[in-house]
């Protein structure tokens, strides 16, 4: 039996040798690459490691690590990494909560007890309170009479002792009072612990060797799908002749369940969640058992993967809502013009062209325009352009007005060969009623009519307008003065044959769609 024991004794330390070592720690959160749907989370920890083979545990993480997407290396090229391992981790909550709740238990024990020894203070005080003046006279039954002093003081005694017993009860019953209402606020913590759900966290398992003792700093990252950020802009336009203020912000939520604290944060335009798929080959592909020819799938992307870093440090909760953060700002050389619809709209609409803008990196999101200081309303920035000139609309200005009449001359038709004719006059007329002098643009329309129409159209009267006679727009471009007044007077003339004369079709005019500017 001691041969035996010692056998047991004397290997056992080789047996603990061998066994692999768990440091289990946290890891700090340094970076975080936001994107449009997704979040690259880097994390650092500076771990000495023992020598053999060891296990570190990164607890603390978010449950949501999308799958394959765990990267980890080392500092120390002394030190290999074996495994890496990412697991969710159920028991930790739930051990916290254990915790909790045991120490709320022992607290409501402590209180307990001195809430019966209060009541043992109580008792007492209470007796001896009842039997201060329990005799009828001072000296009892004594046949003897008592002096006036001695009544006195022994007055003065039960006053003072009566006092100090009531104050005393007074403070012992506020004492209870407060003891009674943190027991049960206790009791009801411990039950909305034993009912909540417990939300779980990611562990991630990384399994090194190391030749020696070694200081390491490690650092990992992987994606999570919980979070992402949108683009804002604002747009702010301070008078002709002047740049357009231009701010970018960027609206970021973070639902991944772990709190990003003071982290450095960029923001970028990719979307690493899309994957890819290698084309498949088919056997008349394959020759000798090489590939003789692979056929790639082509795909254009409009604009191009931008990332944004961001100048200070940012902490964003994990509460899925949006934080906005600063990103940019400019001022953007811009052309201004009014554009007016009047067919439509009276009022012109202040439109800006902005060159170059492809410099500025912008995605499609949402704008909040400002005229002049007045917040005229939000619209979508549309950033999809093929040109190099970005046009914006600023908002409706009521200093611009325009005037359309339209006479149609429907019962003076008069014969001209096989045709009749309806005659149609238009009149614009344009009033700038501001300081300056503007560039206007008048947008109208005259109908559309094809080759394989029986009808024929003639337009005159335009001017040097614009006619584009497959849409029916007409566009004129002017430099209106201030306070001046501008008049476009042109007519279009529809020869019909005489068959149609009468008849629905002739009086049917076709008209391109037409929309204004909004928000």
């Amino acid at each position: 039996m001691n041969k035996l024991l010692s056998i047991v004794l004397f290997t056992l330390p080789f047996a603990m040798l061998g066994q692999k070592k768990e440091i289990e720690t946290t890891a700090s959160i340094t970076d975080v690459t936001v994107y449009t749907a997704a979040a690259e989370i880097n994390y650092e920890k500076e771990i000495i490691l023992p020598k053999g083979k060891s296990t570190v545990v990164f607890n603390e993480l978010t449950p949501f690590i999308v799958e394959n997407s765990v990267n980890v290396s080392v500092s120390n090229s002394a030190v290999s990494i074996v495994t890496v391992a990412e697991r969710i981790n159920y028991a930790r909550e739930k051990k916290n909560i254990n915790e909790q709740v045991t120490h709320l238990q022992d607290s409501i024990a402590k209180m307990a007890r001195e809430l019966g020894l209060l009541k043992c203070k109580r008792d007492v005080m209470e007796t001896e309170k009842g039997l201060l003046f329990k005799g009828e006279a001072i000296g009892g039954l004594s046949t003897h009479g008592v002096s006036v002093a001695e009544i006195e003081k022994a007055s003065a005694f039960f006053n003072r002792r009566y006092l100090e017993l009531s104050r005393e009860l007074f403070f012992l019953t506020e004492k209870e009072k407060i003891l009674t209402a943190l027991t049960e606020r206790y009791y009801n913590q411990i039950e909305e612990l034993e009912t909540i759900s417990i939300q779980t966290t990611s562990e991630i398992r990384v399994t090194v060797s190391c030749p020696a003792e070694e200081k390491t700093r490690f650092k990992f990252k992987f994606l999570t799908a919980k979070a992402g950020w949108t683009p804002v802009y604002d747009f702010k336009y301070e008078g002709p002749g002047q740049p357009l203020q231009f701010i970018f912000r960027a609206n970021i939520f973070n639902a991944s369940g772990i709190a990003w604290q003071d982290v450095s944060l960029k923001l970028s335009t990719a979307d690493p969640m899309r994957g890819f798929k290698l084309p498949e080959i088919s056997e008349e592909q394959k020759k000798d058992g090489l590939i003789s020819k692979v056929q790639f799938k082509q795909s254009e992307s409009v604009n191009a993967i931008t990332e944004y870093t961001i100048a200070q440090q940012y902490s964003i909760p994990s509460d899925a809502k949006s934080y906005w953060i600063d990103v940019n700002a400019a001022s953007m050389p811009a052309a201004y013009n009014y554009l007016l619809i009047p067919k439509l709209d009276p009022f012109g609409f202040l439109m800006a062209k902005i060159p170059n803008w492809n410099k500025y990196n912008l995605i499609p999101g949402e704008s909040n325009i400002y005229n002049m200081g007045s917040y005229m309303g939000k619209t979508f920035l549309n950033t999809y352009a093929q040109n190099d000139t970005l046009s914006l609309y600023l908002g409706k200005d009521k200093n611009i007005q325009a005037n359309r009449t339209e006479k149609n001359i429907l019962h003076s038709r008069f014969l001209a060969g096989n045709y009749t004719v309806e005659e149609n006059n238009t009149t614009i007329q344009v009033k700038n009623n501001f300081t300056n002098s503007l560039p206007i643009e008048i947008v109208d329309q005259v109908p559309i009519y094809t080759k394989d129409d029986k009808e024929k159209m003639t337009v005159s009267g335009i001017g040097n307008a614009l006619y584009e006679k497959a849409d029916g727009m007409l566009y004129w471009t002017f430099i209106i003065k201030s306070g001046e007044t501008i008049n476009i007077n042109y007519k279009y003339e529809i020869k019909a044959p005489k068959e149609f004369e009468g008849g629905d079709r002739f009086m049917k005019k076709k008209f391109r769609t037409v929309s204004c500017p909004r928000f």
